[in-house]
This record gives C-alpha cells, structure tokens and sequence, in this order.
C-alpha cells in the first residue's frame, strides 16, 4: 500500500518554499524526501508526460551501477515510506528480492521503482513546461510560467506559481559528434538511445 499523501493546502497567490524544474532522479528524490515535512510547501513540473529515465538504456539485463540501496532517499532518511525496499514490499517481491541476493538491480527494475514514487507522490506535475523563470524584487520571490500541456504536447492552459527557491533538475541532453569515420563502417550508436538506434537500424 503507498503512503497516503497529506492535503494539499496551497493559496495560488501565496509563495512556495520551493518549485523544481524538472523531474527526473534528482528532484524525484527530492520531492520524496520532502513529503514528511508538512511545513515545507513544495511543487515540481516537467514537460514530459510521464518519468521517464533514459528509455534507451533500459536494456535487459543492463544494471546500475551503484547498489540498491542508493536509492531514492534511503541513504538520506532509512525510514522513508519512498525507498526501493518499501517499493518491493507493496508488491510482495521482498522475500524473492532477499533470496536472489542481487545488490545491484537492473535498470528497468530501478525505473519501475521511480514510476512508482512519482505515480504516487502528491505535487508533482508532468506535461507541464516550464516557459520562463524571473525574480519579482517587489515580492521577492520567483515568478515561474508554465504551459499546461495535453495529451498530444499541445497547449492547453497557461500558469503561473511563485517561490521563494528554485531546483533546477533537467539533466543533460545526449549529444552525438560529428562522424569521423567512413560511411561503409557501421554507423555510430549514442549511449544514450542504443535501443531506439537498433530498432531504428533493423528497420531500414
């Protein structure tokens, strides 16, 4: 059973302690650490319509490279109701995990795991693109615009927030080098898409 989220409790025209830009594992963890603390008003956006992290990596087998229990929030909080144990646990996949004795996961397992904390965690809004970012001295806050996307990228309503601070959580963009080797040779396959690239080059 996931933990049961507390009220939201936020006036639009009042500042929140904290707006991150993106959700990807960073502010995902952040937003999950934050959670208990009722005082901390909190809100995250990202474009996209759902977590997703590097989908092109998830290839069978490939695991992480740091054991599970670098988690989302374990090493910061062991009791937090978020970590990858408590994940299993919901699921009744804790004694199977225990008896394979694999302190690294796979990938795909460890996105299903952040699937599950961002499906669940209150304050947390996909499909919304963050447009600008500017400093209001009048009220000393941030002013952060947002466009409410639908279900196929378009927009569909426009926002506004307020915050004292701002997370920035966008990652890096995969980047490709210019090629540097004959056409007859195989093609260059980016780390980052190597399965969108296979099915990609299956096709043709």
């Amino acid at each position: 059973m996931s933990p049961t989220p507390h009220p939201p409790r936020h006036e639009p025209e009042a500042p929140r302690d904290l707006a991150g830009i993106g959700i990807g594992p960073f502010n995902l963890s952040l937003a999950a650490l934050a959670h208990p603390l009722t005082e901390l008003d909190t809100v995250f956006y990202e474009q996209r319509p759902s977590f997703d992290w590097h989908p092109g990596l998830l290839i069978d087998g490939a695991t992480l490279q740091v054991p599970f229990l670098a988690d989302l929030v374990t090493l910061a909080d062991p009791t937090s109701p978020w970590s990858f144990l408590n994940h299993l646990k919901t699921r009744d996949r804790l004694f199977p995990f225990y008896f394979a004795e694999r302190f690294h996961i796979q990938r795909a397992e460890y996105d299903a795991y952040c699937r599950w904390v961002a499906d669940s965690l209150p304050g947390l809004h996909f499909g919304h693109q963050v447009d600008a970012v500017r400093w209001n001295p009048e009220r000393d806050v941030f002013e952060v615009d947002f466009t409410q996307l639908d279900t196929d990228g378009e927009a569909e309503a426009l926002g506004r927030t307020y915050s004292k601070n701002i997370v920035l959580g966008v990652g890096t963009a995969p980047t490709s080098p210019n090629p540097s080797s004959p056409s007859s040779k195989p093609p260059a396959c980016p780390s980052s898409t190597p399965r969108t690239t296979s099915s990609t080059a299956t096709a043709s």
